[in-house]
């Protein structure tokens, strides 16, 4: 490796533990991205990384590159050629780690195009119940969530992730996003040894929105509201310490629908999985998808998603 450029392998190594030094001698420290996801993420950079540096490259990237790339990638176990959809998260990826790479380490710029303009619009298959990769992206996604970026009139406060990761935990468990905005501080009631949170749930499309059934949702996101309750603020009367929505804005009112979209949006957003989904992702649509802690991903992993990549004659 010339001393002169940047070791890639030790980004890529540091963007998957989700634990870098940027420029400045700052340390980001995120949550460790899900085994699946690093599984995947690992063989598409490895062989992209491994190509570009034989050819000299990498640090000079074009869509046309990538697209000559991801058109002859093929999967090992089948021989076949990836489908649209694995193309396109192909892609995704290796776009992410570039802007990984300018964002956190001070590189390029390498203005690259978009997905859409390398692989075309994909279209998702029954978009209203999402694939169990999905979820699971979004779950990634929401955890590894460091927080909007700086910008002037943003105290820290507004940067704190945990609301985002809450807003997204709350759709993951099944919850519509009437129900989540509803779903009251008071009406929780967390179970350790059954590692369950007992709740009264909203009712879905009920005029009252007071009207609950009991119900229990899965323990991770008890753990998620803990860590969001830190930051919590209340707002008399509609609001207070132990009682109202769980999830509140910055200014400790309850969230409207549109409000509440807001917060998934830039989750979505940092995800390369989930960025250049088309439609885009809808938070309704998440609640009616297989939840990532009910699923099991090898009785229903759709046979166009896997990572088994490799190039002929490699």
């Amino acid at each position: 490796m010339n001393a002169a450029l940047p070791d890639p392998w030790a980004i890529r190594n540091a963007w998957l533990s989700g634990t870098w030094t940027r420029p400045d001698g700052s340390l980001v420290t995120g949550r460790l991205w899900d085994a699946d996801t690093i599984y995947r993420w690992e063989r598409y950079t490895d062989h992209w990384i491994s190509q570009r540096l034989d050819a000299g490259d990498l640090w000079q990237p074009t869509g046309e590159t990538i697209r000559e790339w991801v058109n002859r990638l093929i999967r090992w176990d089948t021989g076949q050629r990836l489908g649209p959809r694995s193309r396109a998260r192909a892609v995704s990826i290796i776009l992410s780690f570039y802007e990984h790479c300018e964002q956190a380490h001070g590189l390029g710029p390498f203005r690259l195009p978009k997905r859409w303009k390398i692989v075309g619009v994909v279209e998702e298959k029954h978009p209203t119940v999402y694939q169990p990769w999905v979820t699971d992206a979004l779950r990634t996604a929401a955890d590894q969530f460091q927080g909007l970026p700086s910008s002037p009139g943003r105290g820290p406060h507004m940067q704190h992730p945990s609301r985002h990761r809450l807003a997204c935990y709350l759709l993951l468990c099944g919850l519509r996003p009437k129900q989540a905005i509803l779903l009251a501080l008071e009406n929780l009631q967390p179970d350790p040894t059954a590692k369950i949170l007992r709740a009264k749930i909203p009712l879905k499309h009920h005029a009252d929105d007071q009207a609950t059934h009991k119900g229990t949702l899965p323990w991770p996101l008890w753990r998620a509201i803990e860590d969001f309750l830190s930051i919590r603020q209340h707002q008399l009367p509609a609001t207070g310490p132990h009682f109202g929505p769980v999830l509140t804005t910055r200014s400790g009112a309850p969230y409207k629908r549109e409000n509440f979209r807001e917060l998934i949006r830039p989750v979505v957003a940092s995800h390369p999985d989930l960025a250049d989904i088309q439609p885009p992702v809808r938070p309704a649509w998440i609640s009616r998808s297989p939840s990532p802690w009910t699923h099991h991903r090898d009785d229903d992993q759709d046979d166009d998603t896997g990572p088994r990549t490799t190039d002929p004659g490699h």
